[in-house]
């Protein structure tokens, strides 16, 4: 495929940029694709040799996002708990745990308006009752979003990203990020960062993206990221609470400025507006890969046009046929997520051990990629087929440990025990994506299963039997759904004339679309039509 150069050929995606699927072997090694025409939802999609490998997608409507700082106020301490209930100004207040709270009140001094308070010398570490009180001022930065009927989670301990760089004002340390493992570049990134002279009474830590970047572009990052905490404080000590100080940049903004790094070759956006700011982000932060980013202009929508349509749609799907036909299944609860993992038709291997080996290898890879993709987090179990050497199940270890270190997101992972199960737990910021997109079935409240229709008749029968009480005239109308009213009309005949001629009762099945799968409705004829 030719690669585009000039800024005014990159106007013109759609005369010139092949419209190539995920699994064509012409697609670049990685490309970010940026679905923005809809102002109500903006998607973002990563794109690999494998396929689709992340998915990121936000409502406009989401004003209380990951990342965001406000000056909120404590409505409520809950001693139980050790944890503080702050009002941000959103549908539910915020949870602020005591080890999320800066020792000794808070934090933020000349900044924040407080009472005075004898300051206490508690044995420990202070209680939330001692460190905040109900109606105090604090600043806060949002860590999880609100998820179901849970507000959001909140620090004290405020983060702001950069580029190259993350400005913690709350914490004076410096270092370098953990999945940075070289030491060497880590010692020389320290050097650099202590050449910078950054303020003494605030944190730096050197992002991923900082590797391999000169002096110039690491000061330019500072100086941003200091002029824009020095903004904030403005702000925090005039507006009265609850305020937002700083949101997150737009997603396009934020996919660029986290996820672009040199393994991606190509970022297309659909969106003249969008692709504007990209390119205004790109040409202060990231020049030289302002080559890479495309306007698609083409009717097709730019996702049907390289084939991620179709693998969000595969994205949800209970079960995951692996290459060799293997297959791992996948349940999300509200707190837990368990992936079991099949043999189905894989037979590759001279023996059962090499099979088993295989398929786990195989299948640890791919978790560690479905995680990712559809955003999971949580306490997650995977449970491994069976493996009874100590060797095999550390290769499958390292496989799958190898695979989890692109997350983005923290994770924490044990061994395999012996009975073939990996516990393990990765950062829920937001809700997942399945959860952003769906909502639970109204017939099966979201379980994927319903009652079968002779166990329905029979709950049906009883619960007529019940409603009639000790009536002995009158006609009663039963309402079911439509698709119950047949089938129980047919098989509960003899039963239904026998309960009529039993209570001198008229009984008669209405069809009823507005009555759900599973439930009954009942009206005596004579109230209803008031004879």
């Amino acid at each position: 495929m030719v690669r585009r150069r000039k800024a005014k050929e990159q106007e013109a995606v759609g005369d010139g940029l092949p419209g190539v699927s995920l699994s064509d072997p012409g697609t670049p090694s990685r490309r970010m694709l940026m679905n923005v025409l809809d102002s109500e939802q903006m998607r973002v999609a990563l794109a690999g040799p494998e396929g689709l490998e992340e998915l990121y997608i936000e409502r406009a409507d989401n004003g209380f996002a990951h990342g965001n700082v406000y000056k909120g106020k404590v409505e409520n301490i809950e001693p139980t708990l050790q944890a503080a209930f702050v009002d941000i100004g959103g549908e539910k207040n915020g949870f602020l745990h005591v080890s999320d709270v800066i020792p000794p009140f808070g934090g933020y001094d000349g900044v924040l308006k407080r009472r005075k308070r004898k300051e206490k010398k508690p044995e420990g570490r202070p209680t939330i009752g001692d460190m905040l009180y109900k109606g105090q001022e604090v600043l806060v930065q949002i860590t999880r979003e609100q998820l179901a009927h849970k507000g959001p989670s909140l620090t004290t301990y405020i983060s702001l990203p950069g580029r190259y760089l993350v400005l913690m004002p709350s914490v004076a340390k410096r270092g370098v990020s953990k999945k940075i493992t070289n030491e060497r570049e880590r010692q020389n990134l320290k050097a650099v960062l202590d050449q910078l002279e950054p303020p003494r009474d605030m944190g730096f830590i050197i992002r991923t993206a900082g590797m391999g970047r000169g002096r110039e572009e690491l000061q330019k990052d500072l100086q941003c990221l200091t002029r824009l905490w020095d903004a904030i404080r403005e702000r925090a000590k005039k507006d009265r609470p609850p305020v937002a100080l700083y949101r997150e940049s737009e997603l396009v903004v934020r996919a660029i400025r986290d996820f672009v790094d040199d393994d991606v070759d190509e970022i297309v956006i659909d969106g003249e507006t969008a692709f504007a700011q990209a390119h205004g982000f790109l040409d202060a932060f990231m020049p030289e890969f302002t080559n890479r980013l495309f306007l698609y202009r083409e009717a097709i929508p730019i996702f049907d046009r390289y084939g991620v349509e179709e693998a969000i749609g595969r994205t949800f799907d209970r079960s995951v046929r692996l290459h060799s036909g293997g297959e791992i299944v996948i349940e999300q609860t509200e707190a837990l997520v368990a992936i079991d993992v099949n043999t189905s038709r894989f037979r590759k291997g001279d023996s059962t051990r090499e099979t088993i080996l295989a398929i786990n290898k195989e299948a640890a890879v791919e978790v560690a990629r479905q995680l990712r993709l559809r955003d999971l987090g949580g306490l997650v179990m995977i449970d491994f087929i069976d493996m009874k050497g100590a060797q095999d199940r550390k290769a499958v270890e390292d496989a799958f440990r190898q695979a989890i270190r692109r997350d983005r997101a923290r994770t924490a992972v044990l061994p395999i025990s012996q009975l073939g199960v990996m516990e393990m737990t990765r950062q829920r910021v937001r809700q997942s994506v399945k959860k952003t997109l769906y909502s639970p079935c109204p017939c099966c409240d979201g379980t994927g299963i319903r009652k079968s229709l002779d166990i329905l008749g029979l709950e049906i029968l009883r619960k007529t039997r019940a409603f009639m009480d000790d009536r002995d005239s009158g006609s009663l109308a039963v309402r079911v759904h439509p698709d119950v009213a047949l089938p129980l009309a047919n098989a509960k005949r003899a039963a239904l004339a026998a309960m009529e001629v039993e209570r001198g009762v008229s009984v008669s099945l209405m069809a009823d679309p507005s009555v759900a799968y599973g439930e009954v409705g009942f009206t005596w004829m004579e109230e209803q039509y008031g004879s």
